[in-house]
């Protein structure tokens, strides 16, 4: 196994309007980014872009972590990764059996909505939230919840 000195590694912070909910470094971070997932190393160009709701990835420690975000931003700087999200959680914080729930029910609203109607945007969100919740919960003892 490698030693820590042997890594780079990338300062993360996630705030919410509940304040600073991660605060650690990591050797690489993934993230939810409203044109896919990408991957963030020490060292990456600087960017700002928008976030939507998904899993944000990291490792902490050589163990593998996760949290459900809310949709967001991301700044990207030598120095660190921001993300500015209105939730955050990580999987000792989700009721999976609400996650399920509100999964079902807004796949049951989406079948009714046409791709014109001016809800569809926000319940294509719930159900990406509800999806990331699920998965993060479903990961519990990976992500250390």
């Amino acid at each position: 196994m490698a030693s820590p000195e042997s890594h780079n590694y990338v300062k993360l912070q996630v705030v919410t309007p509940m304040g600073l909910h991660v605060d650690t470094t990591s050797t690489m971070v993934t993230l939810a980014g409203v044109d896919g997932d990408f991957g963030v190393l020490e060292g990456h160009a600087p960017f700002f872009t928008k976030m939507r709701p998904g899993v944000l990835r990291y490792d902490e420690g050589g163990m593998p972590r996760a949290v459900a975000v809310s949709a967001g931003f991301v700044e990207v700087t030598h120095e660190k990764i921001v993300v500015l999200a209105r939730t955050c959680e990580g999987p000792g914080q989700i009721d999976e059996e609400r996650a399920r729930k509100a999964k079902t029910e807004t796949e049951e609203r989406l079948h009714t909505l046409s791709y014109e109607d001016e809800q569809r945007k926000s319940y294509e969100d719930k159900l990406m939230r509800a999806n990331a919740r699920l998965e993060v919960v479903g990961g519990r003892k990976e992500y250390g919840g």
